[in-house]
């Protein structure tokens, strides 16, 4: 520690305690102050219908699919845009039920423990109003997030991970949702496993 950060000390003083009591909380206590600043209206919820996701990897006459929760179409409410647009991006790379029973001969596995490929988008409003954190007591723009998490699998009978990632960012929607917000929107990608 140097004396330049021995000389901010003083003017650090009081939010450096709020950090030690945040940290002396209990779970319920964090809870509490984490509510009182939370907007519940502004969290994103996407609704999710049951579909299908071809893992990666499997041949054409041999591709298999496995059921999996798919966001559901004509979302409403905080976060409907992203829903909307990762749906759109991922409709190449999942099956919905009306797709899979107009397949002939399908394979469907039931694999409960089975980790799929998954795409997040986030949005980021930069906040306008300053707020208080519930950690050291700071005034901040609180910036206002929505985030939708989707799993997709391979559109073509052995495809691998890699070249459906590069694919899905080559798309314009894609582009035009990263550039959005400024171009502080994010994107996650998480392969199988």
């Amino acid at each position: 520690m140097g004396f330049r950060d021995l000389n901010r000390y003083p003017a650090q003083k009081a939010r450096y305690d709020k950090y030690k009591e945040w940290l002396e909380a209990t779970p319920a206590e964090r809870q509490a102050k984490f509510a009182a600043i939370t907007d519940e209206t502004k969290r994103a919820y996407a609704e999710r219908e049951k579909g299908y996701v071809s893992p990666f990897g499997t041949a054409g006459n041999t591709k298999v699919y496995l059921p999996a929760r798919l966001i559901k179409d004509g979302q409403t409410g905080q976060g409907s845009g992203v829903a909307t647009v990762l749906r759109g991006l991922l409709a190449n790379y999942t099956t919905t039920t009306t797709e899979f029973a107009a397949l002939t001969t399908p394979i469907e596995i039931e694999a409960k423990r089975f980790k799929f490929a998954k795409l997040t988008l986030t949005s980021v409003v930069p906040g306008t109003t300053k707020k208080n954190s519930r950690i050291t007591g700071a005034e901040y723009k609180k910036p206002d997030v929505d985030s939708v998490t989707s799993p997709f699998g391979q559109n073509a009978g052995g495809q691998a991970y890699d070249a459906a990632v590069l694919a899905i960012q080559g798309e314009s929607a894609y582009a035009t949702f990263m550039a959005g917000n400024g171009g502080k929107n994010r994107s996650r990608f998480t392969p199988e496993g």
